[in-house]
């Protein structure tokens, strides 16, 4: 009989996501921080005055781990994007420092799991999604970081667990680089196909029903896998008799 510890692992992942997001609201809210118009204000200052070195910093940022965590998903390569948006060769240059500025947040991320810097973080709290990870890793291997690349704060948790699993840096780094580039790739899409809109999109009202989706998902995938290894099961047992 399945108990609720069952489904929650399950579902651990967007569950993770879920609190990521609810997190950032509520920082967002308690302390009263900048409008979105407001930050697009800003960002354009900045972008004005030192060019991608803005964007390449501030992917750096937001996809390190912990660091990142109070901003939501993708959120400087979209705006960069929107700032860029009537430049074809800003857009791309947008597109390239962000997608840099995460793989070397991601290879920061995966030495301090490999150095064994991730007891700080277990220190604070953070034992369950870095051990939930971990197991991800080892059961799917690097293939894992195709699952969570699509958001750079759960990203930030895939690469700190590679490092920790000691998984190759090679093959971390080929991995790591293909998923950025496509996830990237994607964002820059949307970024420049919605504009403005598109920061819309990383916000609740988009969010919020995809990981909806993905919990229900993942606990029809559980359940069949289950059901298929009860057959198998019953199917040995069968032939023993």
């Amino acid at each position: 009989m399945k108990t609720t510890k069952d489904y929650v692992a399950a579902i651990w992942l967007p569950l993770f996501a879920l609190g990521v997001f609810g997190l950032f609201y509520l920082v967002w809210t308690l302390f009263d921080l900048p409008s979105k118009e407001e930050v697009i204000s800003l960002a354009k200052v900045y972008f004005e005055r030192y060019g991608m070195l803005t964007i390449f910093v501030s992917a750096i940022i937001e996809a390190m781990l912990f660091a990142g965590w109070y901003f939501p998903g993708s959120f400087v390569i979209v705006l960069g994007v929107i700032i860029a948006h009537d430049d074809l060769t800003q857009v791309f240059g947008v597109y390239a420092a962000t997608t840099l500025g995460f793989w070397v947040a991601y290879t920061f991320n995966y030495y301090v799991g490999a150095y064994g810097w991730y007891r700080l973080l277990l220190a604070l709290g953070l034992r369950e999604p870095l051990e939930r990870a971990q197991r991800q890793l080892a059961k799917y291997g690097p293939r894992a970081i195709f699952f969570t690349y699509w958001h750079p704060n759960l990203a930030a948790l895939t690469s700190t667990a590679a490092g920790i699993l000691q998984i190759p840096f090679y093959t971390f780094a080929l991995y790591s680089v293909v998923a950025s580039a496509l996830y990237d790739a994607i964002w820059t899409v949307i970024g420049y196909s919605f504009g403005a809109y598109s920061l819309t999109l990383i916000g609740p009202t988009f969010v919020l029903p995809i990981i909806a989706v993905w919990m229900v998902i993942s606990i029809v995938y559980r359940i069949q896998r289950e059901r298929a290894q009860e057959t198998a099961d019953a199917g040995v047992e069968s032939q023993e008799q």
